[in-house]
């Protein structure tokens, strides 16, 4: 009985994670209805009750508290609810219209008749993790949502730290001892309630083959993300937004770097590193990349962030906050993610994945770049006091012309 099982302390990988959210919009699909979804989840509750996508978050003791029987049903209508299908023009309103933190739910999913909002706290998952919920989700399939049960701890990084320990840790050493660290933002207005807000643009595959030769041509080698990260830096210095000029972010995953085995690793092994570099010059942002990958940089901050989360816990603010300078850009592109395409899409040629991690305040900027067979997708997270929303969809819509974005 569900009534009996004791609560879980929030894994020390996850509890970095925490205040955040993971937002993913996708349409147009064959999604089944709402009740169906609340059934295959109720099946997995019964059978998984500890799991934490079957359980409550407390907030306050950061612990998955087990969904007694009796009230498991009310659950399930709070965490799953009927909506109306976005406008394809304007997927950040309909967004922004269902932004919704409850605290004590891991996943929101709102069902519209072609379409799938699902918000999920960041604890259970980075964004492999995600599109497998979505998937079960979207099909009402508990056989897909199973695997999600057995998710990794903090043990499977820290033994893969020790295994590399002797072959990189003078890397390590040396990026303690000279690491660039962000600047102190400081307050350059007066204090408001936070008001995260969301943008989004496309790009063409016509607009990505410009992009492309103009890689080519002057940065040979560099990869597409390093290339979009430079130019959306950019983009929002040209509109006078007060940017970190000495670095950006970016989620490594760190799954390349664990022991192989035959089934995929469900949980948070993407990594958030700051990149010390020129964020306007795609072959430093390049070249800090590489340096973090090949020298498995994730490793030990994983491992740092999930000892130190013990003595930190983070919270969404909800306080009044002033705008800053300098803002912090985190760029995450995904070019493939697993399964994408083979969600149950009604029409190749119109669809649309949005997906975002909303501001947790006026200090960064956070854009990701997902790539679908027809276009590309970005969406950015930031708040109101830091860029306005036509602003930020301005930016993000000229990379496009990416020839007289970087023109002098």
């Amino acid at each position: 009985m569900t009534e009996t099982l004791r609560p879980k302390r929030v894994a020390l990988i996850d509890r970095p994670w925490l205040s955040h959210r993971t937002v993913v919009l996708a349409t147009p699909l064959a999604v089944r209805p709402p009740g169906e979804i609340r059934a295959m989840l109720a099946e997995f509750m019964r059978t998984n009750p500890t799991a934490p996508i079957s359980c409550r978050l407390d907030p306050k003791s950061n612990r998955w508290l087990p969904v007694p029987a009796a009230e498991q049903a009310t659950h399930l209508d709070r965490s799953v609810i009927a909506t109306n299908d976005p406008d394809p023009a304007d997927l950040s309103g309909h967004v922004l219209a269902h932004q919704s933190m409850v605290p004590d739910l891991p996943i929101l999913v709102a069902v519209g008749p072609e379409s799938i909002l699902l918000q999920v706290c960041h604890a259970l998952g980075d964004a492999t993790t995600v599109i497998q919920l979505l998937f079960a989700l979207v099909q009402a399939d508990v056989r897909e949502i199973d695997c999600l049960a057995q998710r990794v701890g903090t043990a499977v990084p820290a033994r893969a730290l020790i295994g590399n320990a002797w072959s990189h840790h003078r890397d390590w050493v040396s990026f303690l001892r000279h690491r660039g660290r962000p600047p102190t933002a400081q307050p350059i207005g007066p204090a408001a309630t936070p008001k995260p807000c969301v943008a989004g643009a496309t790009l063409s595959n016509a607009a990505l083959r410009d992009i492309t030769r103009w890689r080519n041509a002057n940065a040979p080698g560099v990869s597409l993300t390093c290339v979009l990260t430079a130019a959306t830096h950019t983009a929002l210095i040209r509109r006078a937004v007060p940017m970190d000029d000495r670095g950006c972010y970016a989620l490594i995953d760190m799954r390349s770097v664990l022991p192989k085995r035959p089934e995929p690793y469900w949980g948070n092994l993407s990594k958030s590193l700051y990149l010390a570099a020129d964020p306007a010059d795609p072959r430093s942002v390049d070249s800090a990349m590489r340096t973090a990958r090949k020298t498995h940089r994730a490793l030990p901050a994983s491992v740092v962030g999930a000892v130190s989360s013990v003595a930190t816990r983070r919270r969404a603010s909800t306080t009044r906050q002033p705008p800053v300078a300098p803002v912090s850009l985190t760029f995450n592109s995904i070019p493939l993610l697993p399964r994408l395409s083979d969600l149950p899409w009604r029409d190749q040629v119109s669809r649309r994945f949005f997906a975002f991690g909303p501001s947790r305040g006026p200090s960064g900027i956070s854009v990701t770049a997902i790539r679908l067979r027809g276009h590309m997708e970005l969406s950015a997270s930031f708040d109101e006091a830091t860029v306005k929303p036509e602003t930020m969809r301005d930016a993000l819509e000229s990379l496009s012309d990416i020839t007289s974005l970087n023109a002098d």
